[in-house]
């Protein structure tokens, strides 16, 4: 979420040119979806797929956070995920470092489904068009799929109505495929979303390329349309 502030002095020099940091903040989400989707690919059965999560921030940039989902996926019930990040801007760049860690705490020991990525997220604010990039990296990616990498990117777009609108496509390529029991494959999303107060309302068309030979899971790596209920405490 990319927030904008204005800040406005009557005279010449505020009242308070050294105003105090901001103290650390602590919020958090609830999420009724339709799907729950990693990638392009539906590790959900359907609706609902309740998700929450949480984020402390701190003045620095150092953020803590944490997600949770129901899934249904090779006998996994919940995927919850950390991260320990830093976030800042540089004019208009605005940048996300992280170390995500995604646990399935019901999975079969043998699957290897636990693993760790490194992540960078970059945006060039302040216009109508947000230009979007993000890279993750993992020394062991799923189900112990070895060395991985997965780039997205894209845009969002400010519509009238206090819609955006965004669009994004990815490819991930992992080394060991028959582990992962997926080829190396894009994919891609458009999306739309409106916040109202504390509501943002989102719907996600999400797609991949991998045919449903290739989709080990039938269906799984098909089209989706996806609607969100987001709640933001």
């Amino acid at each position: 979420m990319l927030a904008v502030a204005a800040v406005s002095c009557v005279r010449t020099v505020c009242a308070d040119e050294n105003p105090p940091e901001p103290a650390p903040a602590f919020t958090g989400t609830v999420t009724i979806a339709t799907h729950y989707l990693s990638r392009g690919l539906d590790i959900s059965n359907g609706p609902p797929a309740p998700q929450a999560g949480f984020e402390y921030s701190n003045p620095t940039g150092v953020y803590v956070d944490g997600y949770a989902a129901k899934i249904h996926y090779f006998g996994m019930n919940a995927e919850i995920d950390g991260t320990v990040g830093y976030r800042g801007h540089s004019g208009r760049l605005i940048y996300d470092w992280g170390l995500y860690y995604y646990y399935y705490p019901d999975s079969d020991p043998a699957l290897h489904s636990n693993f760790a990525e490194l992540g960078a997220k970059f945006a060039w604010g302040n216009g109508p068009v947000t230009p979007v990039l993000e890279a993750y990296v993992s020394n062991n990616y799923f189900f112990g799929a070895g060395k991985s990498l997965f780039v997205w990117g894209g845009a969002d777009f400010a519509c009238p109505a206090g819609i955006i609108a965004g669009a994004r496509i990815g490819y991930i390529t992992v080394e060991d495929n028959r582990a992962f029991i997926y080829p190396d494959y894009s994919t891609w999303m458009l999306s739309a979303a409106k916040q109202i107060s504390s509501l943002t309302f989102s719907l996600q068309l999400t797609d991949t390329s991998m045919t449903r030979l290739e989709c080990t899971n039938g269906d799984r790596c098909a089209a989706k349309l996806t609607l969100k209920i987001t709640k933001a405490f």
